[in-house]
């Protein structure tokens, strides 16, 4: 029943039996036992209290209690006594716990019982009262020196304490001194101001519990509300805490899950092998002497999930190594925040599996099945504290990531500024094409004085006729390659529709679909068009061949004319390579002029990816931001403030270490750092403005070695972000001023207040923590949100577990070999004495400190 710890039970304060003189039952009376218990158990209800009108009779109670226990079901002893106070007597249902008032056959209740009614007969009538008044009640069964608590019946009915106890009568009743450690309970009350009324004179409010007060099988379990008791085992002394703990352990209905959490983890191979861990789903506390074995289940854990260790990564993972051991696997069940379960499991080494309820491989990563997880080793959350840009990742979760688009803009922006600088070099290029096509047509015009030039004119025609068909050959060619690329990429676009099927909108998909495929019809025709012109790029190659064979015919008229030009001073075969060469350079002023038009457009390239780079960072921040504001509306403790690209003296620092050796001043370092916003604007300055402004701060052979270093790393700066300041203040001072232990304290306040995660575990907080911060916040924190979130805490601080109140406790004892696990909760007796021992350092050092502590007080 309680195998994952404290659970909540239906529990029924006001039971009548047969042995009840109102009591009816038609039955055959060997019959009354099963159907009384299955009438419990259709009711659902685990924890039934017997309360018969001035009666106890122990053979029945045996009776129900045995059969009950069968089916899950536990009954505690009591009797509703009629006090003899008021007008028509206070009806009281007083429990006794059974090992104490029923104890080695004897019967101490109806002991009690004698005494209330020793000079009345028929006592066994609900209205007949008894001679006990409530101070004489309290007196009566404290003088047996067994325990017992006291929940006041129908309190706004008749017979009940509020519509008995008038005038000063409850105010002198609330005086008597065990009145509010006895009086543990109200049932069915529905009255607001005598709630009001009994916390005035009282001081304090009992739980409000319900009966269903039965008055034959069928009313069993009925009423319009109900009680849930959380508790972690069936005893008198775990239903009378979770009554003295009401707020946090009564509740009219079972809360429902809305968190995902970590079921159980079971090993095969290694140090905890053939064990399964049961966890709660609210708080789990590890125990045990140091090396006991605690963080090795964290750390398992942790594993499994996927989640990299922050501090001392070498030792845990060899942890884990060594609890799992060669082949060793682990397998978590999990159950998320919809009520679905999932197996993730890793072998030591493997990739982790996760398979949903029927077996199916998810292939995704465990985490996405929670909505947060957040895990601390030891030592990591003082490292996580001590930085705030990687501790407001930590607070957030990971849930905003880098930009989609990011990385495009940042390899355009690369491709941009290579060419740019290639266009930077082409006012060079040109200037030696037009010095060569100079020299070309000076020395061609001395063929033109001699009067050779006439004569070579058709053979220097025909070679200029080739150079040009090269030319546009070339071109068709690059025109040819860059529409193939494009084509390659987008020849369907039909296929942006492949798998998807729409529910509701089966119409306008379906013209969409007449759409894509019009459009891929067009893009056929695109290829179709391709294909044309690489067939009209071969008929390029037959006409350039036509030429080369009509020269090749001409050989000998060529070679007769040179043999006419009878001037030694002439080197007629160079005329014809020269007129051939002039054509060409002409083409390449005209290619390189084209490009150079084309410098305005790179630049608009550059100025466009930039700005887009810029919109993906802002939308990064304003994600970032909202965030930082729904944490400060949330809570007080921390409040964070985020500056875009704020993080200036890092971006200093960065400068600095990039253009080192430069000769560059601190001062103008800051300048530069003042002037920019990031690299990319800074190689914007210099690739697209021509260093206006970091000439404006640096000397001209500054600018030369920085020119140097931007050439050299523009691939690297661009990639490189200038940080978001983040600026996190703890009660109004900034965190980083604080002390490591109180930034800590800081962060996992934090962590505990918000509402984003399902699962926190961490090792040993108290490492960072002082006792003070631990009682005073970390504890209520921990009791507010476990119902909201999952807690898995290894620690030796005894207030954990104790003062949270912890839902699971697991006693890890290391042995020879292999690594136990006992697992318990803070109702369990056993646990109870493993805690004194472990975590107290032993009973009589646990008494002894509560013995200081008393004469301290």
């Amino acid at each position: 029943m309680f195998e994952s710890g404290l659970q909540y039970v239906r529990a029924d304060f006001h039971l009548h039996t047969l042995k009840d003189k109102e009591f009816t039952y038609s039955g055959e009376s060997t019959s009354f036992l099963g159907d009384y218990v299955s009438a419990l158990k259709n009711a659902s209800i685990n924890v039934g209290i017997i309360t018969n009108h001035n009666k106890f009779d122990i053979e029945e109670y045996k009776a129900i209690r045995k059969a009950a226990k069968k089916q899950d079901i536990f009954i505690l002893p009591g009797v509703e006594l009629t006090v003899k106070e008021g007008a028509n007597g206070i009806h009281t249902l007083i429990v006794f716990n059974p090992e104490e008032w029923l104890e080695n056959g004897n019967n101490h209740i109806q002991t009690f019982l004698t005494a209330a009614f020793a000079t009345i007969s028929n006592p066994e009538n609900r209205n007949t009262k008894s001679i006990f008044d409530l101070k004489n009640v309290f007196d009566q069964l404290d003088a047996y020196g067994r325990d017992y608590f006291i929940v006041f019946a129908h309190v706004d009915q008749n017979s009940g304490l509020f519509s008995e106890c008038r005038g000063g009568l409850l105010e002198s009743l609330a005086g008597f001194a065990p009145f509010r450690h006895r009086v543990l309970g109200l049932q069915k009350s529905r009255t607001r101001d005598n709630l009001g009324k009994f916390e005035k004179c009282c001081g304090y409010l009992p739980a409000l519990v319900e009966g269903s007060d039965p008055k034959s099988i069928s009313d069993i379990g009925k009423g319009d509300r109900c009680t849930y008791l959380k508790i972690g085992e069936y005893s008198y002394a775990a239903i009378k805490f979770a009554l003295q703990d009401y707020r946090d352990r009564v509740s009219e209905s079972v809360p429902d899950n809305k968190h995902g959490f970590i079921e159980s983890i079971s090993f095969q191979g290694g140090k905890f092998d053939g064990q399964t861990i049961m966890f709660s789903r609210e708080l789990n506390t590890l125990i045990g002497i140091r090396g006991s074995g605690k963080s090795s289940i964290l750390e398992a854990v942790r594993y499994v999930l996927g989640l990299t260790a922050q501090m001392d990564k070498d030792y845990k993972e060899s942890l884990v190594k060594n609890v799992f051991g060669s082949g060793g696997k682990a397998t978590l069940n999990v159950i998320d925040k919809h009520g679905k379960h999932y197996s993730v499991s890793r072998i030591l080494g493997e990739r982790i599996n996760v398979l949903d309820e029927t077996g199916n491989d998810l292939n995704i990563n465990p985490i996405s099945l929670f909505d947060g997880v957040q895990y601390f080793g030891q030592k990591d959350l003082s490292s996580s504290a001590d930085h705030e840009n990687g501790l407001l990742e930590k607070l957030i979760s990971g849930r905003i990531g880098q930009p989609s688009n990011l990385d495009n803009c940042v390899n355009e922006l690369i491709k941009t500024v290579e060419r740019l600088l290639d266009v930077s070099k082409i006012p060079q290029q040109m200037t030696e094409v037009t010095t060569q096509q100079t020299e070309l047509e000076h020395k061609l015009s001395i063929f033109e004085e001699k009067g050779v030039a006439d004569k070579l004119k058709k053979q220097s025609g025909y070679a200029t006729d080739t150079a040009k068909l090269d030319a546009v050959k070339n071109r068709i060619d690059t025109i040819l390659r860059d529409i193939r690329t494009a084509f390659s990429k987008n020849s369907v676009v039909s296929s942006a529709l492949d798998g998807y099927s729409s529910d509701f909108n089966k119409d306008i998909f379906g013209d969409v679909s007449i759409v894509l495929s019009s459009i891929d019809a067009q893009l056929a025709q695109i290829g179709s068009c391709i294909v044309e012109i690489e067939k009209q790029r071969s008929g390029m190659d037959d006409l350039i061949s036509r030429l080369k064979e009509r020269i090749d015919s001409l050989a000998d008229e060529f070679a007769e004319i040179k043999r006419e030009i009878k001037d030694d001073t002439l080197d007629v075969d160079s005329f014809v390579k020269m007129t051939a060469e002039l054509q060409k350079t002409k083409e390449k002023l005209k290619q390189l002029s084209e490009e150079a038009s084309s410098k305005s457009k790179i630049e608009a390239s550059f100025t466009k990816a930039t700005r887009e780079r810029n919109e993906a960072l802002l939308a990064t921040y304003n994600a970032y931001k909202a965030e930082t504001e729904r944490i400060n509306q949330n809570q007080t403790e921390l409040k964070i403030e985020i500056t875009f690209k704020g993080d200036r003296e890092g971006f200093k620092a960065q400068l600095k270490n990039d253009f080192k050796g430069t000769g560059i001043s601190d001062i103008k370092y800051q300048a530069i750092c003042d002037s920019f916003t990031d690299y990319a604007a800074i190689i914007e300055d210099w690739i697209v403005c021509d260093g206006s402004k970091l000439k404006g701060i640096v000397t001209p052979g500054e600018y030369v070695k920085l020119e140097d270093k931007l050439r050299g790393q523009y691939e690297e700066l661009l990639n490189r972000q200038v940080e978001n300041k983040v600026d996190i203040y703890y009660h109004g001072k900034l965190l980083r001023q604080h002390s490591i232990g109180q930034r800590a304290s800081a962060l996992i306040l934090f962590i505990l207040t918000q509402d984003d995660n399902d699962i926190i575990f961490i090792d040993q907080p108290e490492d960072d923590l002082d006792n003070k911060v631990i009682y005073d916040e970390v504890i209520t924190a921990i009791a507010q949100k476990k119902p909201y979130m999952q807690f898995i805490f290894a620690t030796h601080n005894a207030n954990i577990p104790v003062l949270g109140d912890s839902e699971r406790v697991l006693v890890v004892e290391f042995q020879e070999s292999r690594i136990d696990v006992a697992q318990g909760n803070i109702d369990l007796d056993s646990t109870h004495k493993q805690i004194v021992d472990i975590m107290e350092g032993g009973k009589e050092a646990f008494d002894k400190r509560q013995l200081i502590y008393t004469s301290w007080r």
